[in-house]
């Protein structure tokens, strides 16, 4: 028997249609559930939204409430201004005064429920507005009834037990099953018992016409209960499906705003801008390309094309930015060389790890922009991302930073480094090349000024160029650059003269 249901099951899997069609059916009985109450009560209660729907029910009762004060208040003018029409005037007024006064009682009285704090304070006040409602409504109806066939007049009196069953089940804001049962129950057997006093002074054949009555208002709460649970059922589906919704539309959200934020922390806002515009339009066009195959064939061979154009960006397409007024900062860990043949690889890395975070955190203290690491070499730009006019002060206060951050893991760790740091101010072209993996960098003479700067300098200094001091505007304590500089091919092509940073002045 288990090899049996082992080759069955090995059958679905292999068999895509048998699969199709086993989903189906799961999906079948998974939309039948969802219309079983007993289901969505426990499902509710799994959930643990058993007191944010009892809150959501409440809301919605007191609308019911509003609906059916307004209908009661309109049969009761309808009634009196039929009461007007009839010839016996004299037998009126204590009609009239009977319909008002207690349309007047059953409104104060329910409108005690539309104050929320004083209901979900206090929960019996639900109860009690909606049984003294009722019980005045059935008082009235069965006190003119038993004083006009007492009195043998014949002005219009009709019996409103029906209208007060399907007020019981329909408006009022009693909740659950059991208590509208109960009442409507009670109602029932006042409403007989009224029918065989008025049938015994009337009609011998009394029995069969108060059976008639019960089976008859037994038929009325068979359908209020019935409604009330297939308004239950709709109702908690809705909740369920609502809040489903709810919540897939917030993490589908902060999906959105954890993509972007991930986004922001490789590339600058402009260039992720123009990414994701790009590939939204790639979308768009796959999907025409979609909607334009007929064949099922084609369609297939269509999609993985589609899917091969989407995972690698067009290669004519280049985000490629210029940037004037920037600052590039070259950082390098001294010594590292040699901790790669000394040092266990787990606590070089550690070591890294616990450095580069440290950056990370001082350049968003600084408002730069960390492109990317090389090796132990850490390189960062500012004035990028956001233009900012002191965008060479914040470089050099990075780089002083640094310097700080390095000596305190080398005194934590027991290590033998430090920091070489060069920065230089210019011209940067800012974007992302490749095309099966996207990169981020930044190209320009500056980039390779800075970069000559950081080889050429000193350890444990700020090695900066002339153009990045003059925009430093005297506030730190400097002197000149390392000879290692002043030999430097590439320096002397340009003509740049670095300077080392001392210290700030204060």
């Amino acid at each position: 028997m288990d090899s049996y249901f082992d080759s069955a099951i090995e059958y679905n899997r292999s068999n895509p249609i048998s699969l199709a069609r086993t989903s189906s059916q799961a999906q079948t009985v998974q939309n039948e559930k969802n219309w079983e109450w007993s289901y969505l009560v426990r499902k509710c209660r799994n959930l643990e939204l058993e007191d944010s729907y009892d809150f959501y029910m409440r809301r919605l009762r007191v609308g019911y409430l509003s609906l059916f004060i307004f209908i009661h208040v309109a049969v009761t003018v309808i009634h009196t201004l039929l009461l007007l029409t009839t010839p016996q005037i004299k037998y009126v007024y204590v009609d009239m005064v009977a319909y008002i006064c207690s349309g007047l009682v059953i409104w104060v009285v329910l409108s005690v429920n539309f104050r929320s704090e004083l209901v979900s304070k206090h929960g019996w006040v639900v109860y009690a507005t909606s049984w003294l409602a009722v019980c005045v409504m059935v008082l009235m109806d069965i006190g003119l009834n038993v004083y006009h066939a007492t009195s043998h007049n014949d002005i219009l009196n009709p019996i409103y037990d029906a209208y007060t069953l399907y007020a019981i089940y329909m408006f009022m804001p009693v909740p659950y099953l059991l208590q509208p049962f109960v009442l409507g129950s009670a109602v029932t057997f006042c409403y007989i018992i009224n029918y065989s006093f008025v049938i015994t002074a009337k009609d011998d054949n009394q029995m069969h016409s108060i059976l008639n009555e019960a089976i008859y208002l037994s038929c009325v709460n068979l359908l209020g209960i019935f409604f009330r649970l297939m308004r239950d059922i709709a109702l908690r589906t809705t909740f369920l499906d609502r809040r489903q919704y709810v919540e897939e539309n917030l993490l589908l959200r902060y999906a959105r705003d954890q993509e972007r934020s991930l986004l922001l922390s490789i590339l600058p806002a402009q260039i992720a801008d123009r990414l994701q515009e790009d590939v939204k339009n790639r979308i768009e066009r796959s999907k025409q390309q979609h909607q334009q195959q007929s064949q099922v064939d084609l369609r297939r061979s269509a999609d993985s094309q589609t899917l091969k154009r989407w995972r690698q960006p067009d290669h004519g397409t280049l985000f490629i930015e210029p940037h004037d007024d920037v600052t590039v900062l070259y950082a390098d860990v001294v010594n590292y060389t040699h901790l790669t043949t000394t040092l266990d690889v787990k606590k070089l890395v550690e070591a890294l790890h616990d450095l580069f975070v440290r950056f990370d955190i001082a350049s968003e203290e600084y408002n730069v922009l960390r492109i990317k690491f090389l090796g132990d070499c850490y390189y960062c730009v500012a004035g990028l991302a956001n233009p900012n006019a002191d965008h060479a002060k914040c470089c050099v206060d990075l780089g002083l930073r640094m310097i700080k951050d390095i000596r305190d893991v080398r005194e934590k760790r027991h290590l033998n480094i430090d920091m070489r740091i060069g920065v230089h101010s210019g011209d940067v072209l800012s974007g992302v090349i490749g095309a099966a993996k996207w990169q981020f960098d930044i190209w320009s003479k500056d980039v390779d000024i800075a970069n000559r700067l950081e080889a050429t300098g000193a350890t444990g200094r700020v090695h900066v160029s002339q153009k990045t001091l003059s925009l430093l505007d005297g506030e730190y304590f400097f002197e000149d650059g390392t000879e290692k500089a002043r030999e430097d091919p590439v320096l002397q092509k340009h003509g740049i003269r670095t300077f080392l940073i001392k210290s700030l002045r204060l």
